[in-house]
């Protein structure tokens, strides 16, 4: 059983850790990654640490590093066999999904900061515990990746 303080973690930032979660791993494993994470973090001997969120998103992306490395062939001939018949705007950003999911998984975490919780390349970096450069190479690499699949298909 969680402390009253790992509940508040969890109320507090359970939404946006499940979020990340779905996009670094996908719906299906987002929650078990999530939990693990949580247990992990808030299990620890002593408690919280001073910086949940920090330190939550982290593990988060740690626990989906792993999943993925697991889970990577699967996912990528699950993510290709799907095909489409007609180009409409439900396909359009299934196939942007598709893109992003083919990212290494750092091009997709600073993607997923950047674009869904809407962080700044340094609130990035403080977050992920990267230099702001390596936040703005990740990012400018993915996006240039992104230009490229999407202007070929």
């Amino acid at each position: 059983m969680f402390t009253p303080d790992a509940e508040d973690a969890w109320r507090e930032h359970g939404d946006s850790l499940m979020r990340l979660a779905t996009v670094l791993v996908g719906a299906d494993d987002a929650h078990d990654v999530v939990t693990n994470a949580f247990v992990r973090v808030c299990g620890r001997p002593g408690g919280l640490v001073l910086d949940v969120r920090r330190y939550l998103y982290r593990a988060v992306a740690n626990e989906a590093r792993n999943h993925w490395r697991l889970t990577q062939r699967r996912r990528r001939r699950d993510l290709y066999a799907i095909s489409s018949a007609a180009i409409t705007e439900d396909e359009l950003e299934l196939d942007l999904l598709r893109q992003v999911a083919a990212l290494s998984s750092r091009q997709r975490l600073v993607i997923y900061l950047a674009y869904w919780e809407d962080l700044t390349e340094s609130a990035i970096a403080e977050l992920l515990g990267l230099s702001t450069g390596t936040v703005h190479r990740t990012l400018e690499r993915a996006r240039a990746q992104l230009r490229k699949a999407l202007s070929n298909d």
